[in-house]
């Protein structure tokens, strides 16, 4: 899988391998272990504020602000979508989860009653084997969450290019007044990202990144499904 990263001249493309080598050991600089875990987020705990264009920012969300005030690392797998105001006409960027209700977030054992303290967040994902008599809580490999920290970085880099496109466009509009032909790069359909749970651009580069989402929204679901 190959990536053109934007925002760069001649840039070249960036395969997933390079990409998972260039992070190896990252967060192990800050945590000696990662164990990731999923969490349930209370309603609107998730919303992300919307960003005028030009902010160099994502937009963290509620239960990300939480969890990072009292010390805990989470990761909210998001995309990010311009729509333009429809009074005064500026850009605005606004980020979405990709998996609508849950983020992930990497603690030990000791810290899932803190963590289900924090506000925004409703209850770790368990599951029950047939040796346990109590839930256990479901610890996600290593190798899911860099996988979507790929998938989310690929859908960064798209949304790069396409709004240094639809700011190309503007360009041209200013200095060729009337000009024919414009582009419908311009025209930023929410309708695009509505076939994949959490609302995900079908825009990713592979089939094989498509099936790894649904697959692990199934996953998270499933878990989700044994809360009480």
């Amino acid at each position: 899988m190959n990536v053109r990263v934007s925002g760069r001249p001649n840039a070249e493309a960036v395969s997933e391998i390079e990409f998972f080598e260039a992070r190896k050991g990252e967060a192990r600089r800050h945590t000696p272990v990662e164990t990731w875990f999923a969490v349930k987020a209370a309603p609107g705990a998730q919303r992300c504020p919307s960003m005028r264009e030009g902010h160099d920012r994502k937009g963290e969300s509620i239960i990300e602000r939480n969890l990072r005030n009292e010390g805990f690392e989470a990761f909210m797998p998001s995309y990010r979508i311009e729509v333009r105001h429809h009074r005064q006409g500026h850009w605005i960027e606004r980020r979405f989860p990709t998996f609508v209700g849950y983020v992930f977030i990497n603690i030990g054992p000791d810290d899932f009653r803190k963590v289900e303290e924090v506000n925004g967040v409703s209850k770790i994902l368990r599951f029950t084997t047939s040796f346990e008599q109590r839930p256990m809580p479901f610890a996600f490999p290593q190798e899911t969450i860099d996988r979507l920290r790929y998938i989310e970085w690929e859908q960064e880099q798209n949304f790069l290019l396409a709004r240094a496109r639809r700011q190309r466009e503007e360009e041209l509009d200013r200095e060729q007044p009337g000009r024919r032909g414009k582009s419908a790069t311009r025209r930023i359909r929410r309708a695009q990202f509505a076939e994949l749970g959490g609302g995900l651009s079908t825009s990713l580069a592979t089939h094989s990144s498509r099936a790894f989402i649904t697959e692990t929204m199934k996953t998270l679901g499933n878990l989700a499904g044994g809360l009480e």
